[in-house]
């Protein structure tokens, strides 16, 4: 009868620079800041004034794009001060920065999509003033 070992690796956390520029994800959390700000005061306003202006909240759904907002700037503000600025992580913290990130731009999708359409409509009908 033979005897088995088992050798267990080394649960330490690598921590190594990320290769993103931190002022990205400060921006990130600014701009989550703003979402947070523009969907309280003008979230009701945003889902029921028209089709277009409910583009900002995701299709008329602002309480969803502030849960959103503010869950990923939750995850990156807790994960601000482990992480030195954003300057190093771990492999288990850069995949909650990926977690928050991707939140973050969701509820900024709509937004974006918004500013872009009003932008192309007043390059393409020019003034809307005779």
């Amino acid at each position: 009868m033979g005897v088995v070992t088992m050798q267990h690796r080394s649960r330490q956390l690598a921590v190594r620079p990320l290769e993103l520029r931190p002022m990205w994800l400060w921006a990130l959390m600014g701009f989550d800041v703003m979402e947070l700000t523009w969907m309280k005061v003008f979230g009701d306003w945003f889902d029921t004034f028209s089709s277009v202006t409910s583009v900002a909240t995701l299709g008329g759904h602002h309480q969803v794009v502030m849960a959103l907002a503010a869950v990923g700037f939750v995850i990156l503000a807790g994960l601000s001060v482990p992480t030195s600025g954003f300057t190093t992580a771990s492999r288990r913290q850069t995949v909650v920065i990926a977690v928050g990130c991707v939140l973050s731009v969701v509820a900024l999708a709509g937004f974006i999509s918004f500013l872009f359409a009003a932008l192309f409509g007043r390059i393409l009908f020019g003034s809307v003033r005779g």
